[in-house]
């Protein structure tokens, strides 16, 4: 690809993911040493673009090594197809490292589910699977390492043809034959995403309202389901829910969808204009006036998300919006209290009575304020201050610029602060030496993974660090902490610790004998390649399987799962989920001649 091609590719690209795109495109024509296959095996686990992910999975000599290959098989970003396709490959090496230690008998049947497995991978990842099965059977240098690799790829690449993300698979509709009573309860519990979309368009209220309570809704499927909805109540709904109303995607769905009643497409797309005005500015009297103009239409409910992001992004004109939303009445501030006497009341703070608030508010409201004052040495103060609570600051720090962020990451006091040495961790603009100095202060396991699920830490040695404190942590703790753990995470700790967790046998067949288990555990140890054999025999026997068919699809469609389980399942679906199954080339051969 020429260097005018690859241009317009990098502006298809968001800020982060395009920092990520330089290295991966630096390190991707030559072999990689050490050092990078380290930084890849950091971005195959914590990347968060599918189309990044794509790019590494099409990339034949990254995933001839492990790590790799196994991070992005993990990755519960990586496009689905592919996914699916690079846990066939870990399966496939989980169960020889089965046949090596089974018995003469059990490696003969090993063996052969062994080599069907092999003719079910994709042709692009046999030749991955050969040389990793060579690099495992001997070593043919010196180095230890087989000379035996994939082409490197060319110079120019067709980076749009690599990052493209594979079809998804074909949409079909929710279980038909329920009562409504039925319908409710699926409409809050489905974990098919398919299903839920429906949910979420479905002409009924009470049915939209179950879907939009289900745990799995996200902003995606919300999205999509106001791009295609035609109930005018609906586009309400979502605007009312406040987890909804300040996100940026689901406010241009409300203003763009056909579908959208005009008054509020009309009052989202009024204080759009004047959020874009503002942040351009007053360059002259006619841009003044067209802002005054767009204040004085603005909706009374619109006036949350327009406070909203000033205080995020221009914490200057938060008096702005005070001003016309107290309809051009300037109410005394909450500073009044604490500030001095003055004669003249109209007028601005001066820096010095700003510096005698930081250092004497007492209310809440006015820490706010002066946190927020332009000037570096109120705020210095301000850190100061008996008053200032850790949650309090806490709560403050998404909005500081990168200056004030090292401020308090530096200060003797707060950076000792669990609750605030949290948030500056999570900070996006936190310098990494800050953020390593941090990490020792966050106990338990929560903030370790709320900090390898955030996509806006970009340091990979915070990502590094944290997860091998994670698995300390994991594996110091006795089974009923480390079920205790699995439960409280949702199962995510499967994802960034899948050796660990999913070697553990006994721990996880204590959990999944409980019978209140959450479902959505179940679908991720069904659908994952390194559950052993016996956890998935117990699953497959597990009350809750009968009401998820999602779970009964993962245990058919992952080839450790006991052959007399799987003709059980089987035999419990539909006929309409039979044929859906068998259109998927993931599926046994041996349940394919059973269809």
């Amino acid at each position: 690809m020429s260097s005018t091609g690859e241009s317009a590719f990098l502006e298809t690209l968001t800020e982060p993911e395009r920092i990520h795109f330089r290295h991966l495109a630096l390190v991707r024509p030559q072999l990689p040493s050490e050092g990078q296959i380290r930084m890849l095996e950091g971005l195959a686990r914590s990347l968060a673009s599918p189309r990044l992910l794509a790019l590494m999975a099409r990339t034949p000599h990254w995933l001839a090594h492990w790590p790799i290959l196994l991070g992005l098989a993990e990755n519960e970003a990586t496009p689905e197809a592919i996914r699916r396709d690079l846990e066939m490959v870990v399966s496939l090496f989980d169960q020889m490292r089965e046949m090596d230690q089974a018995s003469v008998t059990d490696r003969i049947d090993l063996s052969v589910s062994v080599k069907a497995l092999y003719s079910q991978l994709n042709a692009d990842l046999k030749p991955v699977a050969k040389l990793l099965a060579k690099q495992l059977a001997k070593a043919v240098s010196s180095t230890g390492t087989t000379q035996e690799l994939p082409p490197l790829p060319p110079e120019h690449p067709d980076w749009d043809a690599l990052t493209t993300l594979p079809e998804a698979p074909p949409q079909h509709p929710p279980a038909v034959g329920l009562d409504r009573v039925g319908r409710l309860a699926r409409a809050s519990h489905t974990v098919q995403p398919e299903e839920l979309l429906a949910f979420l368009m479905d002409s009924d209220a009470d049915l939209r309202q179950g879907a939009l309570q289900n745990p799995l809704v996200s902003e995606e499927l919300v999205c999509g389901a106001l791009t295609q909805s035609g109930e005018p109540s609906f586009f309400e709904e979502v605007y009312a829910e406040a987890r909804w109303y300040f996100r940026e995607p689901v406010r241009a769905c409300l203003m763009d969808s056909p579908g959208c009643p005009a008054d509020l497409s009309r009052r989202v797309g009024l204080s759009q204009r004047l959020v874009k005005a503002l942040e351009e500015g007053a360059r002259d009297r006619l841009s003044l006036r067209r802002i005054v103009s767009f204040f004085t239409q603005l909706d009374e409910s619109e006036y949350q998300f327009v406070t909203y992001w000033a205080k995020r992004q221009a914490p200057h004109l938060l008096r702005v919006v005070k001003y016309f939303y107290d309809r051009l009445q300037r109410q005394p501030s909450g500073l009044a209290s604490a500030l001095p006497q003055r004669s003249d009341e109209s007028r601005w703070a001066t820096l010095e009575e700003r510096v005698f608030l930081a250092s004497k508010a007492t209310q809440e409201e006015q820490l706010r304020q002066v946190l927020k004052d332009p000037d570096l040495q109120v705020f210095r103060l301000a850190l100061e201050n008996p008053a200032l609570n850790s949650r309090l600051l806490a709560s403050t720090v998404s909005a500081l610029d990168p200056k004030r962020v090292e401020l308090v990451a530096a200060h003797a006091a707060w950076s000792e602060d669990p609750m605030v040495a949290e948030a500056l961790v999570h900070h996006p603009l936190l310098s990494e030496a800050s953020a390593l100095r941090l990490l020792p202060r966050l106990p338990g396991m929560k903030p370790s993974v709320e900090i390898l699920r955030d996509a806006r830490i970009l340091h990979l040695e915070v990502k590094r660090r944290t997860l091998e404190n994670l698995r300390s942590l994991y594996l110091d703790m006795d089974i009923p902490g480390r079920i205790t753990a699995l439960r409280a995470s949702g199962g995510e700790l499967m994802r960034h610790l899948p050796q660990e967790v999913l070697q553990d046998e006994e721990t996880l067949r204590r959990m999944v004998a409980d019978r209140q288990l959450d479902p959505g555990i179940l679908l991720r140890l069904a659908r994952n390649k390194l559950t052993p054999r016996a956890v998935l025999e117990q699953i497959a026997g597990h009350p809750v399987l009968m009401a998820h068919a999602a779970i009964m699809s993962e245990l058919l469609l992952n080839p450790k799962t006991p052959r007399e389980a799987s003709i059980r399942i089987w035999g419990l679906l539909s006929e309409a989920e039979q044929q859906q199954l068998l259109r998927s080339p993931h599926l046994p051969s041996v349940l394919r001649t059973l269809g």
